[in-house]
């Protein structure tokens, strides 16, 4: 088994040298190339990764030649919408697949003693080597699920505050000093950070459509585009979008019910069916088999 270790570390590492030695030159975009920045660990959406980013931190330049353009976008990409900012880069996810790889199959085995054996090693070395990624791609998930949650109660307040006399950025500044901590709250002080940088109020928009990829997103984005463009009233426009947000959420609330009451049936036929027959007819069994 160490010798298998060892093994797979030498093929880690003859293939970064080999991707330093033979790379070609290559074009790297200004948001691919890795600038070692400033990272708030308080406020980062995994806590696997504010513990090993120190780490990270150091790694991540030794990775920056890897070639894998179109997964290092994809991941990009995966990043930006899960709301790791600028500070966790692809280069840092490559090492961060290195240690859970090499952990995982470690860690397991004080619980699994059968992971001694060698596929079974391997496949939780591969394991652990994607691990990152269904990481990254929950939080992803999770946090698109937060705004779609408090979107509706969101779009409420600012239509009353666009309503009452303010403008739209000054309400969305209100909401986003006194509103509820969470995703859609960041996501407006994005926004607002936009604008305040030069974007105008239809790019800024666009730009939360992009990192926030929902039909309902979509539908909001696209209604104040239009209505910036054409200058339609941006009240009246916040409060029927409000009221169509409110309506779909209930329809999800339905569909997930629905869903709930589908996703019972499972253990309602093959644990809990089963044990009440044992209940009512093991009495009447007993009977039958000793002859009483």
């Amino acid at each position: 088994m160490l010798l298998l270790i060892l093994l797979l570390v030498f093929a880690a590492v003859t293939a970064l040298s080999f991707a330093f030695l033979t790379r070609q030159p290559v074009t790297i975009m200004p948001s691919e190339a890795f600038v070692p920045v400033r990272y708030e660990s308080a406020h980062a959406p995994s806590g696997l990764i504010r513990v090993f980013y120190p780490l990270l931190n150091v790694l991540a330049p030794l990775f920056a030649p890897l070639p894998f353009a179109d997964y290092r976008r994809a991941l990009t990409d995966n990043l930006r919408k899960a709301g790791f900012g600028d500070s966790v880069t692809a280069n840092h996810v490559f090492p961060l697949k290195l240690i859970t790889a090499i952990a995982t199959p470690f860690v397991l085995r004080l619980v699994i003693e059968s992971v001694n054996w060698p596929p079974l090693f391997l496949a939780t070395m591969v394991g652990g080597f994607l691990l990152p990624d269904k990481l990254i791609n929950d939080i992803k998930k999770a946090r698109w699920r937060d705004i779609l949650r408090t979107m509706p109660g969101a779009v409420d307040v600012l239509s009353l505050s666009v309503e009452a006399g303010l403008d739209f950025q000054v309400a969305m500044q209100r909401f986003v000093e006194r509103g509820t901590p969470g995703a859609l709250r960041d996501e407006f002080s994005t926004i607002l950070n936009d604008m305040r940088l030069g974007k105008t109020r239809a790019e800024a928009i666009r730009d939360f459509g992009r990192r926030v990829t929902l039909p309902d997103v979509g539908s909001f984005v696209s209604v104040l585009v239009q209505a910036d463009q054409l200058g339609v009233p941006i009240g009246e426009v916040l409060r029927s979008q409000a009221a169509v947000m409110r309506v779909q959420r209930f329809q999800r609330a339905e569909q997930e019910g629905a869903r709930a009451s589908q996703k019972l049936l499972v253990p309602l036929v093959f644990f809990i069916f089963p044990a009440v027959l044992i209940v009512i007819l093991g009495p009447v069994a007993l009977h039958f088999i000793s002859g009483e």
